[in-house]
């Protein structure tokens, strides 16, 4: 069956209906309300049990969370046992101040805290990770799970070292944080998107029991979810802007006007559409045992499942070439080109036609954790120690098609019939709905695999030393890591570069047993395209490799024989072990002036030191005028690197108490980012040295991002959930990693016989020059408790981030080009905010959201600085309602995105030059949720 577009019974009215119900909610509950209130005289907690409900409930507890901490921390709490204020992590992080996301797939996905995305994740404060990266993939973590998120913004000595953007603690829930007794809830919901009418189910089931034995307090709890994403997404994107014609003199560069060969175009324009599914189970299991007042232990452990099927047809063309003609070039009046039209009469004709890709992936993190607690009246010891691995493999299948008779293209890239303007391409003379007309042109698969452990173990310390001197107590520990790191990849092409006598896709489909799908994407005056279907490429892959290997492919040399690609490049591969010992002493004080000030101070050792083993790859064998024997193939050698670095991380805070309700917290840390595993490999690639002078790398020597952190909050606590606090915060770094090409020596190669000086071109990871990050954060929460009758259910929380100043230098040896945003910091948004209202009743609560985030840079082009993504404003109204009949069920109508915005991106100088965008769906999602 093909991919088509599909008609949607979610429509702008039903969707601005919904938000009108909604809020008409929200003011006539009358009747609801005085059942409420009677409800509530009723309702006192147990004072053993730490359950929040509701949305009061929630602020409150995030509210304590921030007033007590010694640092700089926002909180968003359960409103209950499985439900988060939103659908998962990131998109709840998006309601706190400082805190900004993307979103992917109908979900939040990725996260920045102040303009930065370096995020260490932990779970119930002990490090964790996915496969291949330092910090764990939040959206992959279900909001059923969670007690609460905590975003740290500074970090004390007793924290885990890392993450210069800050911590996000994702707690757990425990068996001692339950009431008594026998726990049981559960929560069902179904997600409808408006795009592709997907439906996505979810459930959650988690089992409790807290009793006291012979021998002390016990609790045992097993949470349990599963999550079903299912997405379905038009884009349309513009790749790699560069020379037109590659480089000044080639052949379709010289074809061109004088004034017209310094344009700059995309190398490549893709749109289509993007569908598929993710699934998450998850497990999280925990054991406590309270054997008296002195001595506690902790036992538990956590899966996270992820197991993804995508799938992107797209109508690509490669837009820039060096062979051919550019005709009827038009630009603006910037100099950013508008249109041309691509010839080639040859016998590939244009490079242009659909591209299928088909991914599977599957992710598994698991996360082990003991703990014990010791502690006296002045004296407290914990010892925790942890082992998690993961691992994920990814496999994918790619096919390519040329038009038969393909020898026009015409590029607009800035059609109107783009939402917000972008790229959209016609081929003239080619009939599209004319299956024969397409001709198989490449066909790729791909594989990679990450395996990671990580094994810690720490013992801190704390001794009561005062309840009245100035050093009130003294904090001290150690902890030790053993973090390995593998990645093992693959991949092989065969192409058919003739288009004229390439076999057609209908006669690859009868002699492979492999379906013919159909494409249209949801974009005005889009064509219906055809290809061999992703799924069925996938299924019977085998049948298209015996296919290729017995009817003239080229080969390219790769090995077509095993049903999954061979390690073919070593140098994309590599094996990594990382250990560190860190040591830390803080002391908290207090003491008085004309009001009580509490803090800390604080120092952390870190030791970090490791090794790096990859590959280099040369070629066997050259010809005798220099160039390679490409048919002897190519050589690889093993490389190694050693690492071994020492860093000193102080930190200082203090909070002056000017009232009980107003306070003053000021802060200071120093932390540290390692570098990404990838980046550190020490691979070598030297292929491209004797013919392009070129040389490609991993740089294992690639240092930590440094940064000190100044920060400032006056906080105002007021009434049930009230606040106003107002911050500033101030981030130096130095030593960004980013990825470039910069003239160099290289040690072990004789000079660059193609370069007067001698220097190769090398590509790798670097540390940038400084960077800086200032800004100022302000919010406000409270419930009109001191309305009448209904109305004081009603409450409302605003925040507000305002970056004047996100500065990131890439350019340390003097040759900083003059364009508009050259310095600007990548993820930055100068504006951001959120302001929500609520209603909340034990009976009846809603909730209206809506979030604001201005322009940022997506990442930092340095070769082209001026065509640097940038994405435009972005904005989400939000709305849901909860029913609670009984005290042991709630049902809830959410609904996201109800203002339909999408992703709009262009090129950073020149914002008549669109990239494309990604359309966000608008989703109703119904649930229920029951707790005995």
């Amino acid at each position: 069956m093909g991919l088509k577009t599909r008609k949607t019974c979610f429509t702008a009215a039903k969707a601005i209906a919904f938000a009108t119900v909604s809020l008409t909610a929200l003011g006539a509950t009358q009747a609801w309300a005085q059942e409420a209130e009677q409800q509530e005289k009723q309702s006192a907690e147990k004072a053993d049990q730490i359950i929040v409900t509701g949305i009061r409930g929630s602020v409150n507890s995030a509210n304590n969370k921030k007033r007590k901490s010694k640092q700089i921390v926002d909180a968003v709490v359960a409103e209950d046992v499985g439900k988060l204020p939103d659908n998962n992590v990131p998109e709840a992080l998006a309601r706190v101040p400082g805190v900004q996301i993307d979103r992917a797939h109908g979900e939040g996905s990725s996260v920045t805290i102040r303009g930065l995305s370096d995020v260490q994740t932990t779970i119930n404060g002990t490090e964790a990770s996915s496969a291949g990266s330092r910090s764990l993939n939040l959206s992959d973590i279900p909001a059923e799970l969670l007690k609460s998120v905590e975003v740290y913004k500074t970090r004390s000595a007793d924290q885990i070292e890392g993450g210069i953007a800050g911590t996000v603690n994702v707690e757990l829930r425990r068996p001692l944080d339950l009431q008594k007794g026998l726990t049981v809830a559960g929560s069902f919901r179904e997600t409808f998107s408006d795009l592709g009418d997907t439906k996505s189910p979810y459930a959650s089931l988690l089992l409790a029991a807290r009793f006291d034995t012979g021998i002390g307090e016990m609790g045992f709890l097993l949470n349990g979810s599963y999550t079903k994403n299912n997405y379905f997404e038009n884009y349309v994107v513009s790749e790699s802007p560069q020379q037109i014609g590659f480089f000044l003199g080639s052949p379709s560069n010289l074809a061109l006007p004088v004034d017209k060969r310094n344009t700059i175009i995309p190398y490549a324009i893709n749109y289509g559409v993007e569908e598929g599914s993710i699934e998450r189970p998850s497990l999280n299991a925990s054991w406590q045992w309270r054997a008296n007042e002195h001595l506690d232990f902790v036992l538990e452990g956590s899966y996270l499942g992820a197991k993804s099927i995508d799938e992107r047809n797209n109508l690509r063309i490669q837009t820039n070439n060096d062979q051919g003609t550019f005709t009827n070039l038009v630009t603006n009046s910037d100099g950013t080109i508008r249109s041309v039209t691509i010839n080639n009469t040859g016998a590939q004709g244009v490079p242009g036609g659909p591209l299928n890709l088909y991914i599977k992936a599957d992710s598994d993190t698991y996360n082990t954790n003991f703990e014990t607690h010791w502690r006296s009246d002045k004296v407290q010891i914990n010892f925790g120690a942890q082992y998690n691995w993961t691992n994920r493999h990814e496999y994918f299948t790619q096919s390519q098609y040329r038009f038969s008779g393909g020898t026009v293209a015409n590029v607009d890239f800035n059609s109107p019939n783009i939402p917000g303007g972008g790229p959209f391409v016609t081929f003239p003379g080619v009939n599209m709905n004319d299956p024969a007309a397409y001709k198989l042109y490449q066909v790729h698969d791909q594989r990679g695999d990450n395996n990671d452990t990580l094994f810690a173990s720490n013992v801190d310390i704390t001794v009561e030393t005062s309840t009245t001197g100035l050093l009130r107590s003294a904090q001290f520990g150690t902890r030790f890591t053993k973090r390995t790191a593998y990645r093992d990849y693959g991949y092989r092409d065969a192409f058919f570069f003739t288009t004229a006598t390439a076999p057609t896709m209908n006669a690859v489909g009868a002699a492979t047993g492999i379906g013919v799908d159909s494409t249209t994407p949801e974009i005005s005056g889009a064509p219906t395209w055809y290809h061999l279907g992703g799924a069925s490429l996938y299924d019977n892959f085998d049948a298209m490799r015996k296919y290729l290997i017995g009817n003239g492919a080229d080969l390219t040399g790769r090995n077509w024989t095993t049903p999954e690609p061979v390690t073919t490049d070593p140098g994309e591969s590599f094996a990594e072990t990382e250990r560190t010992f860190a040591a830390y002493g803080q002391l908290n004080y207090a003491f008085d002036l004309s009001f009580p000030i509490d803090g800390t101070i604080g120092l952390r050792y870190v030791n970090t030191w490791g090794s790096a083993v990859s590959q280099r790859s040369s070629w066997k064998a050259f010809l005798p005028n220099g160039t390679p024997d490409y048919g002897q193939g190519v050589a690889y050698s093993p490389t190694g690197s050693k690492a071994n670095y020492t860093d000193l991380l102080p930190s200082a805070t203090a909070i002056l108490h000017f009232t009980p309700k107003l306070q003053l917290r000021l802060s200071y840390t120093h932390n540290v980012s390692r570098p990404q595993f990838y980046d550190m490999r020490s691979a070598i690639n030297i292929l491209d040295a004797t013919t392009s002078g070129r040389i490609y790398a991993g740089n294992p020597d690639l240092k930590p991002v440094q940064e000190d952190n100044y920060d400032a909050s006056l906080e105002y606590y007021f009434g049930k959930g009230g606040l106003i606090s107002l911050g500033t915060f101030l981030k130096n770094q130095t030593g960004f990693m980013y990825y470039t090409e910069l003239r160099e020596a290289v040690p072990g190669l004789a000079p660059n016989p193609l370069a007067a000086d001698g220097l190769y071109i090398v590509g790798k990871p670097r540390n940038a020059g400084p960077g800086k990050i200032f800004g100022i954060e302000a919010q406000a929460n409270t419930f009109f408790d001191f309305l009448p009758g209904f109305a004081k259910h009603f409450g409302m929380n605003v925040n507000f981030t305002y970056i004047p100043e996100g500065r990131l230098e890439l350019y340390k040896d003097g040759s900083t080009p003059d364009v508009p945003g050259v310095f600007d910091a990548p993820y930055t948004s100068k504006y951001s905010g959120n302001v929500a209202l609520y209603y909340d009743t034990p009976v009846f609560s809603a909730r209206v959201a809506y979030n604001y985030r201005s322009k940022y840079k997506t990442y930092a082009d340095y070769v082209n600085p001026a065509y640097s993504v940038y994405m435009r404003e972005t904005s989400r109204l939000d709305a849901a309602i909860n029913y609670t009949p009984f005290k042991f069920v709630t049902f809830s109508v959410e609904a996201t995105n109800l203002l339909h915005n999408n992703a709009n991106t262009y090129f950073g100088a020149f914002q008549s030059f669109p990239t494309g965008v990604r359309q966000q769906a608008r989703t109703i999602q119904t649930s229920a949720r029951f707790r005995f």
